[in-house]
């Protein structure tokens, strides 16, 4: 086994500073609409919004209140197969930002991460970017507009 390169001292610690928090996975599905009304009528989750002209994008929700633990999320992207990226699609986690999603977008340009989506607002209500790790894994990052 390789030793692990410690170069976190090198660096600020990021996670931190913008205060990472919550994560939601993200499922590939045929049609998403009819995806969102399973999961509702179905499984018991809410239908938290449905995006797109047709339809293309939807999350649903269990849960507002920590009576029972956090919210659970989970997003429903329609998709045929991998995105038009050159790479096949690996998953995708959604990682909540609670400071300054900007400023950590900005700092993932310098380190040279590759940056997949620029940081935009989102008509759900969130400013979010995306990147893709190493092994083809999408991690999207995102604060409350």
């Amino acid at each position: 086994m390789q030793p692990v390169e410690d170069s976190a001292s090198a660096r600020p610690d990021l996670g931190t500073r913008h205060q990472f928090h919550g994560i939601q996975p993200v499922l590939p599905v045929a049609d998403a609409a009819r995806a969102a009304r399973y999961f509702r009528d179905v499984l018991g989750f809410e239908i938290d919004f449905i995006a797109g002209e047709p339809p293309s994008y939807a999350r649903v929700r269990k849960g507002q209140e920590r009576r029972h633990g956090d919210p659970v999320y989970i997003r429903l992207w329609q998709c045929r197969g991998a995105p038009d990226t050159g790479r096949a699609w690996r998953g995708e986690i959604v990682i909540h930002v609670g400071h300054d999603v900007d400023g950590l977008h900005e700092a993932y340009a310098r380190r040279g991460v590759d940056i997949i989506e620029p940081i935009a607002s989102q008509p759900w209500g969130l400013r979010e970017f995306a990147i893709r790790e190493p092994d083809g894994h999408v991690l999207r990052f995102c604060g409350y507009l």
